[in-house]
Formats: structure tokens, C-alpha cells, sequence
């Protein structure tokens, strides 16, 4: 699927374009920065879980947006236009291979600080004005946080479970 420029979600483009505004905003490097020591090419967001072993990977750390899941609600009585709710996973993996100046491993403090960039993202006023804009109202989210291993080495995950409404759309 081809990202689309962020804009308004109408009836024919309901999946694509509730995916591409969400997309845009958290790839953005002005609201979610790299972490300090990435070159400036570090792929950061993906569409779904990289293969870690592959050639393209820039490695840790990265992002997930899931792909769209929409939930349509209550509909007008003309059935020409109804309320669409977007369901979304964001997920930040890091990974303890660097170290700070004093050696300590540093996964857990940059899966914090990405955390933290993506939850300023989603709540900052301009942002959320823009996606109301666009027809995306009222997120709602839960953050969850993990442990793993992989390679024998920590992976710290964060996890949104990102819920946003949307207004009245033109779906018939």
C-alpha cells in the first residue's frame, strides 16, 4: 500500500488514509526524533514487523503503526453516513546494544524516550487540530510495556493500543 499524503478521510479512501495521516505524523523526525547517535538515515517506522536478519534492517530501535482497523458505528437514518472508529497498535522496540558514557546499557532509557515522543505526538494541541481536520477526533490509548529477548540480548517494548473516533462520514 502506497502511503498517501495526510488529508481528509472520505468514503473510498477510509482505510488508506486513516492509516497515512497516523503514519505521516509519527514519522515525522520533528515529532518523533531519532534517538541521539542514529544516522540521519535510520529507517525508524515500519508497516510491520521487519525481518531483523535482513538486509535492508538498520536494526534497533524501530517503530510499528499496524495497519487500519476500522469499526463503523451508528449510522444516520438515511444510512448515506456514519461514525468510523480507527483502531491502531504503535509498537517501539530498542534494544540493549549501546551504552551510555558510563557503560550501562541504554535499551530501556531510548524505548522510554520514544514512548515519550510518541505520547507528546498524540496529545500536542496542533496535532490533535490537524487530525480532527482530517476527521480523526477523540484518541483514546493505553500504553503497554514489555521485556523480551532476542539473540540473548534485552528488547524493551512499548505498546499504544490506539482507539481514535472519528466524525460523521460520507460511507454510502
Amino acid at each position: 500500500m502506497a502511503i498517501l499524503n495526510s488529508g481528509r478521510i472520505v468514503a473510498s479512501t477510509v482505510i488508506k488514509q486513516s492509516f497515512s495521516n497516523l503514519w505521516n505524523l509519527i514519522k515525522d523526525t520533528s515529532n518523533v526524533p531519532l534517538p541521539v547517535g542514529l544516522p540521519s538515515n535510520h529507517k525508524l517506522v515500519y508497516r510491520r514487523l521487519p525481518h531483523y536478519r535482513g538486509r535492508g534492517f538498520n536494526g534497533f530501535p524501530f517503530i510499528v503503526i499496524s495497519r487500519t482497523r476500522p469499526a463503523k458505528r451508528y449510522g444516520t437514518a438515511d444510512m448515506t453516513n456514519s461514525f468510523v472508529d480507527y483502531d491502531f497498535m504503535i509498537t517501539i522496540y530498542t534494544q540493549d546494544k549501546r551504552s551510555n558514557i558510563d557503560g550501562d546499557p541504554t535499551g530501556a532509557d531510548m524505548c522510554d524516550d520514544l514512548t515519550e515522543s510518541v505520547r507528546k505526538t498524540l496529545d500536542n494541541i496542533s496535532n490533535r487540530k490537524t487530525l480532527i481536520d482530517y476527521g480523526m477526533r477523540n484518541i483514546e490509548y493505553d500504553i503497554d510495556t514489555d521485556e523480551d529477548e532476542l539473540d540473548g540480548r534485552a528488547v524493551f517494548i512499548s505498546e499504544f493500543d490506539l482507539r481514535i473516533d472519528n466524525n460523521l462520514t460520507t460511507t454510502g
